[in-house]
């Protein structure tokens, strides 16, 4: 990996989590929230501000229809696999409501775990 490529995924990396997370017209965004130094690496990265984050990022919940932000991952719904959800989902797990249908991303992921039950290392650049 050359020098310059790791200088901007890391910079991505430090925006993830330092950027604002939000919804805008029923997508998932990033944003900056005024602060110059996400402003520059918003520009940096070529993104605009807010950044509409893609649909079957693994960062969106996996319930099919849903564009929240996931806030937990394993517990709901484990008996069918390895979830990750929204706080919306989540509490419906909790509740014992059925299981929603899923995303396929995420049906494809959970068939992908190994006998462990570890999934397989992301391909460089491929980590959405």
């Amino acid at each position: 990996m050359s020098r310059i490529n790791m200088f901007g995924d890391a910079l991505e990396e430090m925006v993830w989590q330092f950027a604002e997370r939000g919804t805008k017209k029923k997508k998932p965004i990033l944003w900056t929230g005024g602060l110059s130094a996400l402003e520059t690496a918003f520009a940096a990265l070529g993104w605009d501000d807010p950044h509409y984050i893609e649909e079957g990022h693994r960062a969106i919940c996996d319930v099919k229809g849903c564009a929240n932000w996931v806030t937990a991952g394993g517990d709901a719904w484990r008996e069918t696999g390895h979830w990750s959800v929204c706080r919306e989902h989540s509490q419906s797990s909790r509740a014992g409501e059925p299981q929603p249908e899923m995303k396929q991303r995420a049906i494809d992921e959970e068939a992908s775990r190994d006998e462990r039950g570890y999934l397989p290392m992301p391909k460089e650049g491929k980590e959405g």
